[in-house]
């Protein structure tokens, strides 16, 4: 189990590993945040929270505590499958990679809730998430939908490249989905700068 990361930010925030019972208040942050950042853009879900939190096959979460209470979530799961979709995404990110489908390591379910935006929240569970999927010798890929920018505004601010985009099946039977901007498919290049502002680092470092 890793040690917990302070948040630069200010003391209150800690980045620590995912723990069952955190489940529930995640929950709620993440139904809560929804309305203002339109993530998930289904809502409600089709699925129970907990599946998208990927409760059971997440490879590694992580849990952002503000004075204690969890506001914010990050993961990394393996390659998507099941969908009509994945087999291309993850092509493409191997082909960006130039690693086999089987190195992939996909970052799921970032988010940030209300009480806990503006403190770097969001860039301190990404760093968790890549620290530890390069540390599984895995690289790095994402996909989001960029109804409010401030998600991808992140991704290409840590180096994050784009390398797909798509209409998943699920986006045209959304409410809204018509007018929504396709999915962006991305992937970190090994050699980036840190997620962190004022320290950098290139991978092996």
């Amino acid at each position: 189990m890793t040690a917990p990361h302070a948040d630069r930010a200010g003391p209150r925030v800690v980045v620590r590993r995912r723990e069952r019972s955190d489940l529930d208040a995640l929950a709620a942050a993440l139904v809560d945040q929804q309305p203002h950042s339109r993530y998930p853009f289904r809502d409600p879900l089709p699925i129970p929270v907990a599946d998208f939190l990927r409760a059971e096959d997440a490879v590694a979460a992580w849990t952002a505590e503000l004075d204690g209470r969890p506001v914010g979530h990050g993961c990394w799961v393996g390659p998507p499958s099941g969908f009509p979709a994945a087999a291309g995404m993850n092509r493409a990110c191997a082909a960006a990679h130039d690693c086999a489908v089987d190195r992939l390591a996909w970052v799921s379910a970032l988010f940030v809730g209300r009480e806990a935006r503006g403190l770097g929240v969001g860039r301190r569970l990404l760093e968790a998430v890549v620290d530890d999927l390069r540390a599984a010798g895995r690289r790095g890929c994402l996909e989001v939908l960029p109804v409010v920018p401030t998600a991808l505004r992140l991704y290409e601010a840590t180096g994050w490249q784009e390398v797909q985009r798509h209409r998943p099946e699920w986006l045209a039977r959304a409410p809204g989905g018509a007018d929504a901007p396709a999915v962006r498919v991305m992937v970190l290049p090994e050699a980036t700068p840190d997620v962190t502002p004022g320290r950098r680092r290139t991978s092996g470092q």
